[in-house]
Formats: structure tokens, C-alpha cells, sequence
């Protein structure tokens, strides 16, 4: 009778006559079943070779995705390989085959097919029994479920992967030691540094394996003091390398921890800084040698530079003088010639003529000083009024001027977006910037087109859109735009230069722009052109939003000649200019005012700080004597408490000017001015109660 391998289908091999061996079979039958109990083992089965029969239990037909009773009534091996994942039937077949024809032990890993198609890892442990003549007859086995194990190992795999991939990268020196200083890690940086193989120092302390000793007990020591201070420290190291050369390194060491936080060695990288060190030791002596020569060439270029601001400052004094003295030069014309032509009529007695020279030459002074205030708003030097204004009002309130102004042909869009319009500025300066830019539209589009005027809140940042002298914030854009002729891209570049124009001649003084731009800047703002040939240009005045409440703008009243007498207040002038002196003096003597003259500011202190009745201080602000007209103010009003003063003024630091217009009982008049103005001011002053 054939003799019956172990197996759960066929029972252990007992020996008849052997107590002994009965035993052991109980024994192994206890642990196989105890091995199914815990789910270890997911099937058993046993082949019949010549009969090519495979009887399974229960377990193997799940585990094989076979039918139950099928595998318990014996199926052909062919069938069981089906269930086998077809990459991995041909090395399956090897192994079973290398067992048959050696008999003996088997063991397996494949992954077989599951009921709902999927696929999971098994091990297969089995034996192949030959018979006398060395075949193999039969070959029983257990099959183990070894997913988990797989999936673990997998990770381990893929984590041991990852490790050796990011050792190989790190640049320099990654390492590990234990408690005692034994390297337990190094990646291929560490071994070119010792220059043994890995085998050589691994399991090794620094003393063991460094020849330099002294270095050694060193770099231990450091260990030791990370380890046991419990903090990471970075350090610089000298380490000798294997060929006598003198390296320097840069080293991260930290403490290596448990999960308890107990220390339980060290870890460190390290990174070859000796060309670093090299490097700086160069630089140190090249500095010292070149920074005569750095010096020489820092003088040099800021000597060329200096000529060429100079060059470019000379040249554009030259172009902004050139314009000056032929407008002036016209102006003056007229003016001389208009006073020739009234000093002949009264040597001939011919009074009727007079009148209308007069009004030329007045004409054409007025015309000088509007030249001069277009040139002080450039320098951003001007007189400025500045009140609390809502900007879309007064856009508003301009509309049906701007409209006459460019004429019925013209279609103007307003549209004021802005939901914050409030700004401090000057509200003559203003509607004079915004008629001028609708002037400039209107000549851009010849004979007809449309200008839209619109304004909207923007949030400015650092950038190319803000001026570099201005600080981010909350602006109000008035943006004046036209789809006219445009500009080219070097007339744009040139747009802000006073007297420069592309309006034929005796069309424009070509100040226009550069008076906005000066307006613009001195009101904390700026202005921005975008212009594109053919296509139009959009002329952006940008100002500093507010949100103090709205000033209405004083209005004063026109003065005629009966309102113009006074009841004899005292009046002080001073003034060191002659002929402005006896202008204001006289006026104020012909409307019944008593006048106190000085011609500097130590005469004018010296009056306000005496008994002498003063009522009113009418001054130039800048003043020879030591101290300006501003400071003599000062000075006077401690002595006067609440004493009116009227600065008169051609051109004063803005920020003299910007204190001056914010005191009360205080105006300030730009020189020069009217009869009618001066008179104004000084009777608004004196009907103050508050002074």
C-alpha cells in the first residue's frame, strides 16, 4: 500500500509499532490546526501526481477563488493554476518542477485570484515524495495568507528606496552615531571623507578610525557636549583629509532621540565650506588691493556723472531761459511800447488815446504774471490755497464751461465713478488744470471727437504707477481722455518740459503741462500721460484722497469805488522793494488808511514791538535784515497778540506757505496783485472778529 504524506486530507504517517511517533503526529495535527484557528493558514491540499488529481479543503477554494466542492472532490493541477496571476504562473511551474526532481521541501510566494477578481498574495509550503524508482508520486501543502506582509515589506522597500536615494543626494557629510560616539550610518560623502570603505569605520568610534587622534578626541568631545546639552549646534570643524590637504567643514549637529525623547546618539551633516574660507581669505586681500583702485573708479564715474547732470542741467536752463526771455521779451514789448506811446500823448496833450495804451500795457502785465505763476507752478514753488474739496462737485459744477469752452462739435462724457472725492488742494488750481487738459483734448481732435472726463478711487502700491517720492496709498484719479491724433513716443517723453509744445507758433506757450505737473506734485499727487499714435491719449491726475469734512472756498465780494474808504486804521507795510512800497502805501493812504512804512524786517520789528498803534501787518515774507517777514510776524505777534497780518509774496518755501495759510486772522497774496485784491484781503481782515 502506498505510503501517505501528512496532510489534512489524508491524516499524519503514523508508524504501527511506535508510541513515540504516534505522539509526535498528535503533536504536529495539534499545531497545524491550531495554525487554522488563528488564520495562518488560509488552505491545505494534496496532489496526486499520476492521477493529477488536487484535493483541497474549504479554505483553499476561497483562498483560489474555486469552487468548494470541486476542490474537496479532486480537480486536475491545470485548473488550480488558473487561479494563479499570470506573471507569475511560469516561475510557479519552475519551482513545483525543481521539486519534483529533487523531492523534499517546497516553498513558494504568488498572488491568486479572488472571488471578486482581485488578487492577493499567498505562500505555499508543501514537500514532493518520490517513489524507489525517484519519481515524484505526491505532493501535499498548507497555503498562508501573506498580504499584510507584502504590503509591509513593499513599504519597507519603498522607504528603504526613498533613504538610499535621499543619502546619495544630500551634498557633503550625513552621518549617525550611538550614546559611545560609534558611527552607525554614513552616506558615500562620509566615506570619501575618511577614505575607507564603509566596512572600515562603520561600528567604529572617530578615535578608532581617525589617524590625527587630537582631531579626534575633538570632534568626540563636540558629540558628547551635543548629547548630553540636549540642542542642535552648528559648528565649524578643520578636518585633515586622507591625502595631508586641510579641509574646513561646516557641521549641523542635534541630538537623536526616541519616541520617549530619550537621547539615544547623535546625527549630523555635514559641508566642505574650505573653498567658502579660501574664497573670503582672496577676497579680504583683494579688497585691500583694489580699494584704491575701487575708490579711483568711483570718482571717476561719479565725475562723469556729475558732467553729464550738469550738461542736461544746462541744457534744459537753457531751453526754459530761451522761453522765458522770448516770452518775456513780447510782453515787455508791448508794455514799453504802450507806455512810449501814453508819454507822447500826454506831452501832446492828447488825453483820448491814453486810456487805451494804458489797457494794453495792462493787459500785457497781466499776461507777465500769469507766465510767472505757470513757471513758479513748475518749480512746484506757486502760491497754493488748499481747502478740504469734494473734486466730483466741482467737475460737476465745471461741465457747461468745459462744454462752451471746447465748443458744440466736441461730444463730452463725464462720468464720476470716484465714491471718495474729497482731496486738500486748491480749487482755482484745479478747474485751471482740468480746463487746460480739456483745451489740450479739444486741439487734439481737431474738428470733432469726444473727451471723457471720469474719476475713481485707486489704491497705488510701490511700483512703475506711482512716483517714487510719493508713498503708497488711497488716490483720486481725474483721468481727461481723447481719441485724437495721440503722441509718439518722443513727444510723450518730452510732454512735462515747460515751453516745449507741438502747437504751431503764437498757438501755446507749451506750459500748460509742466504748470499740472508742478500743481500735481506740489499737492502730494501726480500726473501720468498714456498716449499711443492715432489711437488717442489719456492724461491721468492723480491726488491724495481725504476724508476731512468739505470747506467751502471763501467768497469775496467785488469792491467799488465808494466801499473801498476806510475809518482810519493803522496800517504797517513792509517791504524792501521801493516801488512796491510806495504802491501798497499809496493805495492804502488814497482809501483813507493811516501807513507806517519799513524797508526790512529789523525797522518792522522794531515798529511792532514799540507803542505805536498797528491795526493790520502788511509784509513781504522775504525780507533782508537778518530774519524773513514770516519770522518778523512771529516775533510781532507775541508783542500783538491776534494782530491781522497780509503776507505779500512772490516766491516762499511751500512749506512757509502751507504753515502761514492754516493760522488764524492770516492771508497771503501772490505778487503781483490788483488794487481791487489788496483791498479785499485787508478789509476781510479786519472785519475778522476771531484776531
Amino acid at each position: 500500500m502506498e505510503r501517505q504524506p501528512p496532510g489534512p486530507m489524508h491524516g499524519m504517517d503514523v508508524p504501527a509499532s511506535h508510541n513515540q511517533g504516534h505522539a509526535f503526529a498528535t503533536d504536529a495535527s495539534e499545531r497545524l490546526q491550531l495554525a487554522l484557528d488563528a488564520g495562518a493558514i488560509v488552505g491545505t491540499w494534496v496532489w496526486d501526481i499520476p492521477a493529477n488529481r488536487v484535493t483541497a479543503d474549504e479554505r483553499f477554494s476561497r483562498s483560489f477563488g474555486l469552487p468548494a466542492h470541486k476542490c474537496m472532490a479532486g480537480i486536475p493541477i491545470e485548473e488550480a493554476f488558473s487561479s494563479i496571476h499570470p506573471n507569475d504562473r511560469d516561475r510557479v511551474s519552475t519551482d513545483i518542477q525543481e521539486a519534483m526532481r529533487r523531492g523534499g521541501a517546497y516553498r513558494c510566494e504568488y498572488r491568486v485570484r479572488q472571488h471578486d477578481g482581485s488578487y492577493r498574495w499567498i505562500e505555499a509550503n508543501g514537500r514532493a515524495e518520490l517513489d524507489e524508482q525517484g519519481r515524484a508520486i505526491r505532493f501535499p501543502g498548507v497555503v498562508m495568507d501573506i498580504e499584510s506582509r507584502r504590503t509591509a515589506e513593499a513599504e519597507r522597500d519603498r522607504m528603504s528606496a526613498l533613504l538610499r536615494t535621499f543619502t546619495a543626494a544630500v551634498p557633503g557629510v550625513v552621518y549617525a552615531k550611538d550614546l559611545e560616539g560609534r558611527l552607525l550610518v554614513a552616506n558615500h560623502g562620509a566615506t570619501q571623507l575618511i577614505g575607507k570603505p564603509p566596512e572600515f569605520y562603520l561600528g567604529k568610534t572617530d578615535l578608532e578610525f581617525l589617524e590625527d587622534k587630537a582631531q579626534a578626541r575633538q570632534v568626540m568631545e563636540t558629540d558628547q557636549r551635543v548629547m548630553q546639552g540636549g540642542k542642535a549646534v552648528q559648528i565649524e570643524e578643520r578636518v585633515d583629509m586622507p591625502d595631508g590637504t586641510a579641509t574646513y567643514w561646516l557641521s549641523m549637529k542635534a541630538p537623536l532621540c526616541d519616541d520617549a525623547g530619550e537621547v539615544i546618539g547623535l546625527i549630523g551633516s555635514s559641508i566642505d565650506v574650505t573653498a567658502r574660507k579660501n574664497a573670503e581669505s582672496q577676497l579680504v586681500e583683494l579688497n585691500r588691493t583694489l580699494e584704491a583702485r575701487i575708490e579711483e573708479a568711483v570718482a571717476e564715474r561719479e565725475a562723469v556723472q556729475a558732467a553729464l547732470r550738469q550738461s542736461q542741467k544746462m541744457e534744459a536752463i537753457g531751453q526754459l531761459t530761451g522761453g522765458i526771455a522770448h516770452d518775456f521779451n513780447n510782453l515787455l514789448a508791448g508794455i514799453t511800447g504802450s507806455l512810449d506811446l501814453v508819454k507822447r500823448r500826454l506831452k501832446q496833450r492828447r488825453i483820448a488815446d491814453v486810456e487805451r495804451y494804458l489797457g494794453v500795457a495792462q493787459g500785457a502785465a497781466q499776461r507777465a504774471a500769469s507766465l510767472t505763476h505757470r513757471l513758479l507752478a513748475f518749480s512746484r514753488r506757486q502760491t497754493l490755497m488748499p481747502l478740504h474739496i469734494d473734486v466730483n462737485s466741482l467737475i460737476s459744477d465745471m461741465q457747461e464751461l468745459i462744454s462752451r469752452t471746447v465748443g458744440p462739435s466736441i461730444k463730452l462724457k463725464v462720468e464720476l465713478s470716484a465714491k471718495s472725492s474729497i482731496c486738500l488742494v486748491d480749487p482755482a488750481q484745479v478747474e485751471n488744470s482740468l480746463l487746460n487738459l480739456c483745451i489740450n483734448a479739444r486741439d487734439a481732435l481737431a474738428s470733432s471727437g469726444c473727451i471723457a472726463i471720469t474719476t475713481f478711487n485707486q489704491e497705488l502700491v510701490l511700483g512703475p504707477e506711482l512716483d517714487p517720492e510719493l508713498p503708497p496709498g488711497n488716490y483720486l484719479t481725474i483721468c481727461v481722455a481723447d481719441d485724437g491724433i495721440g503722441m509718439s513716443a518722443q513727444t510723450l517723453s518730452r510732454a512735462f518740459e515747460p515751453f516745449f509744445t507741438t502747437k504751431p507758433v503764437g498757438a501755446g506757450t507749451g506750459l500748460g503741462l509742466s504748470m499740472i505737473y508742478g500743481f500735481a506734485k506740489q499737492s502730494g499727487g501726480q500726473v501720468r500721460i498714456e498716449s499711443v499714435e492715432d489711437h488717442g491719449t489719456r492724461v491721468y491726475l492723480q491726488l491724495p484722497s481725504q476724508t476731512a469734512r468739505i470747506t467751502a472756498p471763501e467768497r469775496m465780494e467785488p469792491l467799488d469805488e465808494t466801499t473801498l474808504s476806510a475809518s482810519g486804521e493803522t496800517v504797517l507795510v513792509v517791504d524792501d522793494e521801493p516801488s512796491v512800497r510806495m504802491f501798497v502805501s499809496e493805495m492804502l493812504d488814497n482809501c483813507g488808511y493811516r501807513v507806517v512804512e519799513a524797508a526790512d524786517s529789523l525797522a518792522g520789528l522794531q515798529l511792532l514791538c514799540s507803542d505805536t498803534q498797528i491795526d493790520l501787518l502788511v509784509t513781504d515774507i522775504g525780507l533782508p535784515g537778518g530774519i524773513d517777514g514770516r519770522q518778523m510776524a512771529d516775533e510781532g505777534r507775541r508783542a500783538r497778540p491776534g494782530l491781522p497780518i497780509l503776507f505779500m509774496t512772490g516766491y516762499a518755501q511751500p512749506n512757509v506757505l502751507d504753515s502761514v495759510q492754516l493760522e488764524p486772522c492770516t492771508a497771503v497774496l501772490t505778487k503781483p496783485f490788483s488794487l481791487e485784491a489788496l483791498m479785499l484781503n485787508i478789509r476781510a481782515l479786519l472785519r475778522k472778529n476771531d484776531c
